[in-house]
């Protein structure tokens, strides 16, 4: 059964790895809203549904045509993701009179976690900085809605990739309404796009005659909501995706650290359905946490946040992305 690491917080008796799930979270609505399920094993074979059952009229005596959906087999790997936090003995004794230093220094290594964990999620496996050792993340698992090895968004033969236009085209309500209408059964849980989008969507908004409507999560947390889909918030998506060709965009190049000029100025907007029938996390074990004692060579102890974890997408039709479109908001 899936949980969100929000819920398996409330579970947890050990306070460290309690208080780090509760910033990840709290600090990422994405990664609030993502369900996990746990697997065994370094890896995990599932199917995509792609193609549903055919389902026809007949008069009597017709002869019926047997009809299957059909399933197409991907896979992802658990990943291991480290980061060790090192607490000076000296700093921990004489200067925690008014603060819990090695709990304010856990908490920026959360934030710190989080902030990775959110990048790969959008980026992972794919693009300039891509690597094996990475989990598959959403720019690749929207490209693989067509085949197992496919590394680009091809608007033509992928329908979870939405081309703006066969040109470079401006965003508009139109076309962000073209993304949410590829998620089925709609409407998607999440709208996950750049703030740069964001704004360009409460302009268009504006400009309708109607604004976005705000309201807070449960960490007190303002979120727009465009249709009434909460909007979340990526610093990780870049606007400076390179202009596609005949509805094409390619992913397993794009380089990150592009600066955004002419001809480099695209963002990508991704539609998302949560749950086991759709976009979920997969690990084993969950996040833990390990008390590596006092270091040899630091009059310092160590604690290690570990996570083994992946991206899998159980339903064609439960992600998709907005691509070759740009904005020109500030």
């Amino acid at each position: 059964m899936a949980v969100t690491l929000a819920q398996a917080g409330y579970l947890c008796t050990d306070a460290i790895k309690k208080g780090i799930i509760n910033t990840m979270v709290k600090e990422s609505p994405f990664l609030a809203r993502l369900p996990f399920i746990t697997v065994e094993g370094n890896s995990y074979l599932y199917n995509l549904k792609s193609t549903a059952t055919s389902v026809a009229f007949y008069e009597t005596g017709d002869t019926i045509a047997e009809s299957t959906p059909v399933w197409a087999q991907r896979s992802t790997s658990l990943t291991e993701m480290i980061v060790d936090a090192d607490m000076d003995k000296f700093l921990a004794q004489v200067r925690s009179k008014d603060q819990d230093l090695k709990a304010a220094v856990l908490e920026q290594a959360a934030i710190d976690f989080k902030d990775k964990f959110e990048k790969i999620a959008i980026m992972g496996y794919t693009t300039d900085e891509g690597s094996t050792k990475q989990p598959k993340g959403l720019m690749r698992l929207c490209a693989e809605c067509e085949t197992a090895t496919t590394e680009d968004w091809d608007g033509v033969n992928n329908t979870q990739a939405v081309a703006a236009g066969a040109a470079v085209t401006e965003l508009s309500l139109d076309i962000l309404d073209r993304l949410i209408d590829v998620i089925i059964p709609g409407p998607p849980d999440a709208l996950i796009m750049s703030r740069r989008a964001r704004r360009k969507l409460n302009t268009l908004a504006r400009a309708s005659g109607t604004n976005l409507t705000v309201t807070q999560d449960e960490w007190g947390k303002f979120i727009a909501r465009y249709n009434e889909i909460p909007i979340l918030i990526s610093d990780w998506i870049n606007d400076n995706i390179a202009d596609g060709s005949s509805s094409v965009t390619a992913i397993a190049t794009l380089d990150y650290d592009k600066t955004r000029a002419s001809g480099y100025d695209n963002t990508a907007i991704y539609a998302v359905k949560f749950g086991e029938n759709g976009l979920c996390g997969i690990q084993n074990g969950g996040i833990e946490t390990e008390d590596l004692g006092t270091l040899e060579t630091k009059d310092a102890t160590r604690t290690r946040i570990k996570w083994y974890f992946g991206l899998a997408n159980f339903s064609k039709s439960s992600i998709a992305v907005l691509h070759n479109g740009y904005t020109d908001a500030l």
